[in-house]
């Protein structure tokens, strides 16, 4: 079955013939991680769309067939970075220039989505057989440490071609 979460038609049709073609459903892993530039078939922001809405429909359209399992599961993959997350609707839809940077903050918010979409989730499911997980995969100080090197290097050449400008002005007089 193919599935396409920049494609909010695509998720449709796989859970269509997920639901279809198998009789049960014990354990639904959300996993996405994506940083790009790009916007989903749908007009969202790539990150948002991928890393989130599509997980999110999903979820939403396959939960009855978690329910009928008995103890079915719900994990989502999110990151340590949605702590450096905001939830901004306006921003998420719109269509501007994004820059480099902020592919980084487009990340950090789709996984904040992702961590609160869980939390509802489980608050809603309370009482029921389905449990919901939202978790990081892995050490977020690698991610830090990268993401403090590249900004702490771009710092560095900024004033050394600020100084060297200078230094150049200077001997100019």
């Amino acid at each position: 079955m193919h599935l396409d979460l920049a494609s909010l038609k695509s998720v449709r049709c796989f859970a269509e013939t997920f639901l279809k073609t198998e009789s049960r459903l014990d354990l639904l892993i959300n996993n996405a991680g994506l940083v790009a530039d790009g916007r989903t078939e749908d007009g969202f922001g790539i990150e948002f769309g991928v890393n989130h809405l599509g997980h999110f429909l999903l979820t939403c359209l396959l939960l009855e067939r978690l329910k009928e399992a008995g103890g079915g599961r719900v994990i989502t993959l999110s990151s340590m970075a949605h702590r450096w997350g905001h939830i901004d609707f306006e921003v998420s839809s719109e269509r501007k220039t994004v820059y480099s940077w902020q592919f980084f903050q487009a990340y950090c918010n789709s996984k904040l989505c992702n961590v609160l979409f869980t939390h509802e989730l489980a608050k809603r499911l309370k009482g029921t057989n389905v449990t919901c997980y939202s978790l990081h995969p892995g050490d977020p100080l690698h991610l830090y440490s990268l993401v403090v090197f590249l900004l702490t290097l771009f710092q560095t050449l900024t004033n050394f071609r600020r100084r060297k400008a200078f230094v150049e002005e200077l001997r100019a007089k």
